[in-house]
Formats: C-alpha cells, structure tokens, sequence
C-alpha cells in the first residue's frame, strides 16, 4: 500500500473516533439533561399550588422578612437570628426587603428554595461516584431523595440549610479528580454558602479533614479548609448564643426518653415515621457496618450517618427530633441501601443485596404513600393565599397579614 494511502487511511480513522467521542459526549450530556428535567417535572408537579400561590412559611415570614425590612444590609447579613448563621436565608430576605414590594416577596423565597432542592440532583446528575457511576443509579437516587423530602422542607428556604447539608455530604463523596475548574468552583461556593447557613453542614466538618488526609489530593484540602473555616464560625457563633441569648432554648429543655426515642425513630425509619422500621434499621445498620469497614467509601458514609443523627437529634428543638432534622441522616441510607441493591445480579442471587433492595422499594414506597397525608399538615389549598391577605393589609395597615402556618402573621 502506497504511503500516501496510508497515511490518508489513518487520518479517516483519527477522524472518525474523534467523531464517535464527541457523539458519545453529546449523547452523555443529553442524557443527563434529560434526567435533570425530570426531577425538575417531578418537584414542579408534586406539589404545584406552591409554585402558583408563592407562600411566606415560618420563619420566612415571622421573623428574616420583617428583619430585613427595618434593618441595613450589614445587620442582615450578619446577624443570627435562630442561634447561627444563615447566610442564605439573609440573602434571599435581602432581596425581598430591598428589591421587590411585599406582593412579590414570597415568589422570591419560594423559588429559591425550588432552586435549592435542585442542589443535590445537579451535583448527581453532572457528577460520577461509585454510587452513582450509570445513568439509572443517577435516576434512581435522585428520585429517592425527592420521594423521601419532609413536607415542611418543600419549596421554602426556612429549612434550606438541611438540604445545603445533603449537598455538602455528596461534595465529600466526589474524588477532585477530573473535576473541571467550573465544577470546583461552584463546589467550593457551595461549602462556603451551606457552612454559613445553618449547623447541618458544620457537623461534617471531620469526616472532610479525614478524607483529605487519605486522598491527599489538593482540592480536598481546600475543601475542607473551607468547611472548617465556616464552621468555627458558626461554632463560635452557636456557643455565643447558647450562653448569652438562647431564645429557642437548645440544650436546656429535653425529656430524654422523648430524645431518644427521637434519635431512633426520626433516624432510622427512613423518613416512613413508622416505629417498626426504626427498629428494624437499627441492626441493620450495625450490620452494614461491620460488613463495610474496609469499604472506605460506605464507612465514610455510615460513620457521617452516625454524627449527623446525633447532632442533629442534639440540635432539634426541645432534643424532640423531627423529619425535617433526620432528612440528611435519612438520605445517608438511602444511598448507601441503594448502592448495595445495585449489586443485585439476575444470574447469582444474594441475600444481601436482595434485602437492600426491598428495603429501599418499600422504605420509597410508604413515604410516597404517606406524603398527601403528611403534607395537610403543611399545605392545603384552604390556607390563606399571600395575595388576598395583602389586599387586606393594604386596605387596614392594622391587620397582620398570615402566613403559613396560618396561626403566623407578618409584622410590618
């Protein structure tokens, strides 16, 4: 063969596995945006009447709104209002208070918590762990930890710094290896953001020095500067507050048989909220455990399990617990149980993997089942929508216009 044919024939192949590359990427990248909308259909739907009638819940409007608007930005920021910081929450009452008129004010706080719920999934769908290495893991665990969200976390930002926990947990899953400068970038915002936004990212805080230290990598290590950083901030913060001007009481009201029981329930039942499944969970764990302890990456998950249940628990009002506090504990599991259900093989039936996955059906299943029960409680279509309870504000400055829950008013 001639050696310009050769050459020519070599080139043709260069340039057609260049193509099939870039084919695949193409294909890998629609992939995973066609996952994300999804999940985004998924949250839209599952509860649309917040998204169309934006609504002030808790905190949002009995307490950061009302501050926002009679204080600077400074004093905004800076101030921690429920015991510690919450640098979200302070931001997105900032623009309420300063950028738009009390009519608009709930859109603002409603569609950054929708933002915020996308958090755990954009950092599942547009990254790759052993846990979630396939297009379906990624499916699957992104829809789980949808099914298994707390009624009294959806679409707010009161309880915004749970979720930011979840998304700190997954950063510590993810080798800094590939990862693009992009990626780093807003993977380091994100620690930074959720480490001054409430205590559930702090309480990682020793499981990031740790896997520093084992992978040595660099960006671990500034990871986990970052973390560190925002979390003696916050500690100093919380003991300051806990000594001087514990308005909620932590630590000094609590039954420790409600604690307990609380720690086991809310923990370990996989946000069912059913008593048996706590129960049944608690060897089952133990068991994971021992079975995991060379598995760096499972032990990494189950021993930050463990620390965020107890502090968490610790941490609730009155020590009582609640589902909105075992949300990331409850997550936890679930990626573990589901990563262990992935091992199932039709060819060679286990009984571990085989347990795990009707563990994880059955746990998906019953939260999805008791959600429209679970969400009365939070929502319903008869609670007073923001718009009517501002033209009645507007027509007498004296009424207080409610919020939800509807026992809760704004004080302008």
């Amino acid at each position: 063969m001639p050696i310009e044919t050769l050459s020519e024939r070599m080139k043709i192949d260069i340039a057609l596995k260049e193509s099939e590359h870039r084919y695949k990427r193409s294909d890998k990248i629609y992939s995973r945006l066609l996952l994300l909308t999804i999940c985004i259909l998924l949250t839209v739907f599952r509860e649309m009447d917040l998204l169309l009638f934006p609504r002030f819940w808790a905190e949002e409007g009995q307490l950061f709104y009302p501050f926002a608007l009679h204080h600077s930005v400074y004093e905004i920021l800076i101030t921690p209002q429920v015991g510690y910081l919450t640098l979200f929450n302070s931001f997105v009452s900032l623009m309420q208070a300063k950028m738009v008129s009390a009519e608009f004010a709930p859109i603002i706080s409603t569609y950054c918590g929708f933002i915020v719920q996308l958090i755990p999934i954009v950092i599942i769908t547009f990254t790759d762990h052993v846990f979630w290495n396939t297009l379906h893991k990624k499916l699957i665990i992104s829809i789980a930890i949808i099914i298994v969200m707390p009624p009294e976390l959806w679409l707010n930002t009161t309880n915004s710094h749970f979720i930011f926990g979840l998304g700190t947990f997954l950063v510590i899953l993810i080798s800094a290896e590939g990862l693009s400068r992009l990626k780093k970038t807003l993977l380091r915002l994100l620690l930074f953001i959720g480490g001054l936004t409430g205590p559930a990212s702090m309480f990682l805080a020793p499981v990031f020095l740790y896997k520093a230290y084992r992978e040595k990598e660099k960006e671990k290590y500034i990871q986990a500067a970052i973390i560190c950083a925002c979390s003696l901030l916050q500690l100093s913060v919380l003991i300051y507050t806990l000594l001087y001007s514990n308005s909620y009481q932590r630590l000094k009201q609590f039954d420790w048989h409600l604690t307990i029981n609380a720690f086991l329930i809310d923990n370990f039942s996989l946000n069912t909220n059913r008593e048996i499944v706590g129960i049944t969970m608690i060897p089952i764990y133990i068991y994971l455990l021992l079975a995991n302890r060379k598995n760096v990456e499972r032990f990494i998950l189950l021993i930050s399990f463990m620390i965020v249940a107890v502090f968490s628990t610790l941490g609730s009002l009155q020590m009582q617990g609640a589902p909105r506090y075992s949300y990331l504990p409850t997550c936890m599991l679930i990626i573990l149980i589901s990563s262990e259900a992935f091992e199932l093989k039709k060819e060679e039936i286990k009984f571990k993997p085989v347990l795990m996955a009707l563990i994880f059906s059955g746990s998906l299943i019953l939260s999805a089942i008791s959600y429209k029960y679970r969400m009365q409680y939070v929502y319903t279509a008869d609670l007073p929508k923001w718009k009517d309870e501002m033209a009645k504000y507007r027509s007498d400055t004296l009424y207080k216009p409610k919020i939800h829950p509807d026992y809760l008013y704004v004080q302008f």
